[in-house]
């Protein structure tokens, strides 16, 4: 008896539901599973039978949708990034002054990176950037490496003005972003250390930004 048929005949759950989805919604229903999955088991892609066990449709429907499991992959992995990077440089005015722009910047940084859902989903962009190395280069580009073109331009408005000193603006960059990110990044990563209160987290913002300011005060 096909495993999607209960006894009697009957269609099993998975199958009905597959029959009434539409294509797309059937895509859709997929890789919501996987990306689910893929929390619940910290992998970055988990089996198609316990996607297709979850999601209803069956192989064919995988390959129908995504063109089989590394097509799923690349789609998770873009939802992923649809997901949590667009937040991280929303809202930027790069024409007020330096210190509310670092500050915004680093709660945004902050404020995705480190939240539940954001630790999630960056595990899995780990775990998956040892399985391709080249979706690794381009969610870097589309995210950290974007950040990092913004802040470089920023700081060499900046440093145009008079407001700041530093031979590498690009370097300065880096550095500021490992400020704001910081250990407590390691600390959530790893588990251990719970989600940063509103008040931790403004804290520390305001010592990352003040750091990095006195350091690059002109002398």
């Amino acid at each position: 008896m096909p495993r999607d048929e209960q006894a009697g005949g009957r269609p099993g759950k998975a199958a009905a539901k597959a029959r009434r989805l539409g294509h797309d919604e059937r895509r859709a229903a997929l890789l919501r599973a996987a990306k689910e999955l893929s929390v619940e088991q910290d992998v970055a892609i988990p089996s198609l039978d316990a996607i297709i066990e979850r999601a209803g449709g069956s192989r064919r429907s995988i390959y129908t949708g995504f063109g089989g499991k590394e097509g799923l992959r690349d789609a998770l992995l873009e939802e992923i990034a649809e997901e949590i990077l667009p937040p991280l440089y929303d809202d930027i005015d790069q024409n007020a002054d330096l210190r509310t722009v670092l500050t915004h910047l680093a709660r945004n940084l902050v404020s995705a990176l480190m939240s539940e859902r954001g630790i999630d989903m960056s595990r899995i962009i780990m775990q998956d950037s040892f399985a391709s190395p080249a979706r690794a280069k381009t969610f870097y580009a589309r995210g950290p490496g974007n950040g990092m073109r913004l802040l470089t331009g920023i700081l060499e408005a900046a440093r145009a003005r008079g407001e700041i000193e530093t031979e590498d603006c690009a370097v300065a960059a880096g550095c500021f972003m490992g400020l704001a990110r910081g250990n407590l990044y390691l600390e959530r990563a790893l588990r251990i250390r719970p989600p940063l209160s509103e008040t931790e987290i403004e804290a520390h913002i305001g010592a990352a930004v003040d750091i990095f300011l006195n350091g690059l005060k002109p002398r």
